[in-house]
C-alpha cells in the first residue's frame, strides 16, 4: 500500500469492504509453506497471516477437526479520491477467508487500524463503504457517535477524526429497499395507502411497454440483488406512468426514495448541490413517515390495511415494524445524507480537496468488480467461475501485473458519452446554497406527505419541531458498547504490519538446515498412519526425497515404515467430501421459493 500511495501521489482515499462466497477447500502453497482455507484467528480485528504452517501431520489432523473452513472471502479495497477525468484504479489492500463469525468490536478495531496505517503512509482516509448487516451498522454508529456511545473510546472526537463514514453501499440500499416490498411477510403503509408491486403489475398489464419500459421479470426478479431491476422500476418513465394507476401514490413515493438514492450517490452526472437535494428529500420523507408511523397504533394500521382490501397472501402483518422500512435502511439514509453535507463543509473549509466530492466512487462496488474480474479468469475452455481463497489470491496477483488489459465493450452497453461529474462547477459550493437546498427539500417533502394524508396542511410540524421529534425517536434506538477497549488497553500498531497484507504476501524462504528439512526418527511418534495396502499409486508418497525439497512433505510412520507424504496429498487424505459452489450466481444469492 505504501508503494501504491507514493507512486500515485495520493493524499485522500476511500476504503471499501465486502464479502463473496468461495469454495470451502483447504489448499497448500509450496512457496509460503502454509495451508490456506482455514479461518485465520483475529487479533485486534486483524487476521493473523501465516498461522497455519506446520511440520506435523497430527497437527494438521487436529486443525481439520477443530478449525472452521472459510466459506466466504473478505476483501478490502482502497479507492483514490480523484476527479472523473483523472480516474485511478482501486487497490486491493487485503483478502482473507472468513466464516462470518466476527463481532462489531472486530470491525471497529480493524477499521481504526486501517485509518492509522493510511495516515502513516501519507494518505488520509475519507471514509468507509460497505454492505452493512447489523454488525457493520453498529460499527459505523459507534465510530461516528450517531446515537451511540463507547465509554472506553471516543474515536469521533480524535484530533484527526475528520474522516466520514457512509455505512452502506448505495447499490445495496436500493436493492434492500426493493426487497422489502417483495417480502412475503411485509406490507408497507405510507399514510392511507399501501406500497405494493401489484401497482406495477397492473401498470404492465394495462399500459403499453413503450410508456414504462417494464416487464414482469423487472418487477418480480429471481435475483434479489439485481440492481438493474431497481434502475428500471425507479426510472422516470416508470415513475410518470405509474400516476395513471389508482391509489398508487404511496408506491410512487417509495420508488422515488430509491430513485433519489441513485441520483444522490450512484449517478456520475449529478451535480453535488443536486446530490444534497435528493439525499435530504429522502431524509424528510422518511422522517415524516417515521413520525407518523411511531404515533400510529398497530390496530390503526391494521384498519387502514383492511380498508384497502390488501392483505399479502391473506396473512395479517404480525408486528407493527413490518409496516415500515427496515431500521438499517432508515439509519443508512440518515447517516449517508449527513456525511454528504459534512464532506461539502470540509471542502468549503479547505480541509478536503474538491476531488472528494466525487462520491460516486464512495461505495463497495470496487470489491464487487474485483470479484467479477477474478471469476472471469477461468479460461476460455472452462466453465468454472468460482474459486477458493488461494485461487482468488493467485488471480488477483495476475490482475495486478504490469500487463495492460483492454476489455471490449458489449454492443448493448450504453453508447452515451459521459462527460463526468462536475466536482468544481462554475458556482462553487457555499453554505448558503446548502441551506437553501435543504429548506427546499423540506417544503417538497411536506407536499408529498399531504398527498397520502399523513398530515393535513395545517398540522405539518415545522423543520425544528420535526428535527426534535426525530431526535427523540432515534434516542430510543441508542446503543452503547463497553466491550471495545481504550487505546491504553490495546496496541494496534504492533500488529499492523501483519494484519492488513494478503495471506500470500510473505513468502517462505527455503533454508538449508538439515534439522528443519528432515526430522529424526524419534519425531515420528505423533505422525503415524495405518493403511491396509502397501502401494500408493497416484499419491505423492515416497521412501526418500531430496533434502533441499523437504519442506512440502510430512515425515510419517506408515505401517512401521518411514515415508514422506506431500502436504497437498495429506489434505486429500483428510478431506471427507468435495466442496462445490453453484456456477450460476442466481443460485448462490436467490432466496428459496416458498412451497
Amino acid at each position: 500500500m505504501s508503494d501504491y500511495i507514493s507512486s500515485k501521489k495520493l493524499k485522500f482515499v476511500y476504503a471499501a469492504e465486502d464479502c463473496t462466497s468461495v469454495i470451502s477447500k483447504i489448499t497448500y502453497n509450496t512457496r509460503s509453506n502454509n495451508f490456506t482455507g482455514f479461518v485465520p484467528p483475529l487479533k485486534g480485528g486483524l487476521p493473523q497471516i501465516n498461522t497455519f504452517s506446520t511440520e506435523s501431520f497430527a497437527e494438521l489432523q487436529h486443525w481439520f477437526s477443530t478449525v472452521s473452513m472459510s466459506h466466504l472471502l473478505n476483501a478490502h479495497m482502497i479507492q483514490p479520491a480523484t476527479s472523473t477525468s483523472d480516474s485511478c484504479a482501486p487497490f486491493l489492500l487485503s483478502a482473507y477467508g472468513t466464516d462470518n463469525c466476527f463481532t462489531a468490536q472486530d470491525i471497529v478495531l480493524r477499521w481504526v487500524n486501517i485509518v492509522n496505517e493510511c495516515t502513516k503512509n501519507g494518505a488520509k482516509l475519507v471514509g468507509f463503504a460497505t454492505d452493512c448487516d447489523s454488525r457493520y451498522l453498529r460499527s459505523i454508529r459507534l465510530l461516528m457517535g450517531f446515537f451511540s456511545n463507547m465509554p472506553k473510546q471516543q474515536f469521533h472526537q480524535h484530533e484527526n477524526a475528520f474522516h466520514v463514514d457512509i455505512p452502506q453501499d448505495s447499490v445495496h440500499i436500493c436493492t434492500k429497499l426493493w426487497n422489502r416490498i417483495l417480502s412475503s411477510t411485509t406490507t408497507i403503509l405510507i399514510g392511507d395507502q399501501a406500497v405494493t408491486v401489484d401497482h406495477l403489475l397492473q401498470l404492465i398489464k394495462s399500459s403499453s411497454k413503450a410508456s414504462h419500459n417494464l416487464v414482469k421479470s423487472d418487477v418480480i426478479p429471481k435475483d434479489r440483488q439485481n440492481y438493474q431491476s431497481c434502475e428500471k422500476i425507479s426510472s422516470e418513465a416508470a415513475f410518470n406512468a405509474l400516476s395513471s394507476v389508482p391509489n398508487s401514490r404511496a408506491t410512487q413515493i417509495y420508488l422515488q426514495i430509491i430513485r433519489n438514492i441513485r441520483l444522490a450517490f450512484i449517478s456520475t452526472e449529478t451535480k453535488y448541490i443536486d446530490r444534497i437535494y435528493y439525499a435530504w428529500l429522502n431524509v424528510f420523507i422518511v422522517r415524516f413517515w417515521y413520525t407518523w408511523f411511531t404515533k400510529t397504533t398497530k390496530n390503526e394500521l391494521d384498519s387502514i390495511l383492511n380498508q384497502r382490501n390488501y392483505i399479502k397472501q391473506n396473512i395479517r402483518t404480525s408486528t407493527k415494524r413490518q409496516y415500515f422500512m427496515a431500521h438499517p435502511a432508515l439509519f443508512s439514509i440518515e447517516i449517508n445524507s449527513h456525511t454528504l453535507v459534512y464532506i461539502a463543509l470540509l471542502v468549503i473549509q479547505c480541509q478536503l480537496p474538491e476531488e472528494c466530492l466525487n462520491v460516486s466512487l464512495f461505495n463497495s462496488q470496487s470489491c464487487e468488480r474485483e470479484f467479477r474480474l477474478c471469476r472471469s479468469m477461468s479460461g476460455p475452455f472452462s466453465s468454472i467461475v468460482n474459486f477458493t481463497v488461494e485461487q482468488f489470491i493467485q488471480r488477483v496477483k495476475k490482475l495486478s501485473s504490469d500487463a495492460d488489459f483492454l476489455f471490449p465493450s458489449h454492443h448493448k452497453h450504453s453508447k452515451i458519452v459521459h462527460t463526468g461529474q462536475n466536482t468544481s462547477s462554475d458556482m462553487p459550493l457555499k453554505i448558503e446554497m446548502i441551506e437553501a437546498s435543504i429548506l427546499q427539500t423540506y417544503s417538497d417533502a411536506t407536499r408529498l406527505m399531504c398527498e397520502v394524508n399523513i398530515y393535513h396542511r395545517n398540522d405539518i410540524p415545522t423543520l425544528d419541531e420535526l428535527s426534535r421529534i426525530t431526535r427523540l425517536q432515534l434516542q430510543k434506538l441508542q446503543i452503547a458498547d463497553y466491550s471495545i477497549p481504550s487505546e491504553n488497553e490495546t496496541d494496534l500498531s504492533s500488529d499492523s504490519d501483519d494484519g492488513i497484507e494478503d495471506e500470500e504476501e510473505n513468502t517462505f524462504e527455503d533454508e538449508s538446515d538439515d534439522d528443519d528439512s528432515i526430522r529424526d526418527d524419534e519425531d515420528l511418534s505423533n505422525n503415524v498412519l495405518n493403511v491396509s495396502g502397501m502401494t500408493y499409486q497416484g499419491m505423492r508418497v515416497f521412501d526418500s526425497i531430496n533434502p533441499n525439497l523437504a519442506k512440502p512433505y510430512f515425515v510419517l510412520n506408515i505401517n512401521g515404515t518411514k515415508k514422506y507424504l506431500h502436504k497437498q496429498t495429506a489434505i486429500w487424505l483428510l478431506s471427507n467430501d468435495k466442496p462445490t459452489l453453484p456456477s450460476d450466481r442466481l443460485k448462490r444469492v436467490m432466496t428459496n421459493k416458498q412451497s
